[in-house]
């Protein structure tokens, strides 16, 4: 069988060359493309016990190794979301393993690293206690007066908290009220103080404190002095 020849033979081999370029320079633009960079990822806890509170610190983000195509920005939409599973968690302090799997990226980014790979997290059971208010009085009445009574509506209020922190606490303080230079009762809604952020308070009534305050009694005169040794009056007789 015989072969046609080419008529342009130098056409048909600047094809070849010009089609050898293009290709070499299309897969050295892929592998040029390819890169590894690092990013923030948000970490999230979920499925956490509604029986256990989270007493220790969790750090917001955790940082992932990324590689794929540099013309791909896997951060376009936010920083790519890290979620860790507590829902077989227990009281007390353990260690968990930091899971990408469920990490949403484009097809073509893939997770190469992370760090930390686990983070220790304390976990404690929520405890509800009814506490007594103490009422907080600043000031002095005016001269002549004095503060009677001082009144609390309700008395005490439910607070949610961890147990370690709530076991030892016996009264809640609240937000002061002035007595100063009042020559009559004072009345003011308060606000109980917790310093603990952990602690919370669900009594949701407000809370009315009412000072009485009335005029200071006067000292009762002493008779003894004027009475005699027979608890008479001198000079006098039977």
């Amino acid at each position: 069988m015989i072969r046609a020849k080419p008529r342009h033979p130098a056409y048909l081999l600047v094809a070849l060359i010009a089609a050898s370029l293009l290709w070499y320079a299309a897969t050295g633009k892929r592998r040029a493309t390819i890169s590894v960079r690092s990013t923030k990822a948000n970490l999230t806890l979920v499925n956490m016990p509604s029986d256990l509170l989270l007493t220790s610190s969790v750090p917001d983000t955790i940082t992932l190794q990324l590689r794929g195509p540099l013309t791909l920005n896997p951060t376009a939409a936010g920083n790519p979301e890290v979620f860790l599973d507590l829902s077989e968690a227990v009281p007390g302090r353990s260690i968990y393993p930091i899971d990408v799997s469920g990490v949403r990226l484009p097809a073509e980014v893939e997770v190469i690293s992370v760090e930390p790979t686990e983070i220790e997290i304390e976990l404690e059971r929520v405890l509800l206690r009814s506490l007594a208010l103490s009422p907080s009085v600043e000031g002095n009445p005016a001269p002549g007066f004095v503060v009677n009574l001082v009144q609390l509506d309700p008395t005490r209020i439910t607070v949610q908290g961890p147990e370690s922190r709530l076991s030892t606490l016996e009264s809640v303080t609240t937000s002061s009220i002035s007595v100063e230079g009042a020559t009559g009762s004072v009345e003011a809604v308060v606000t109980p103080l917790l310093t603990d952020p952990l602690l919370r308070v669900l009594t949701g009534s407000p809370i009315m404190v009412r000072v009485n305050i009335g005029p200071q009694p006067q000292p009762e005169e002493d008779t003894t002095s004027t009475l005699g040794a027979s608890g008479r009056p001198p000079g006098e007789t039977k």
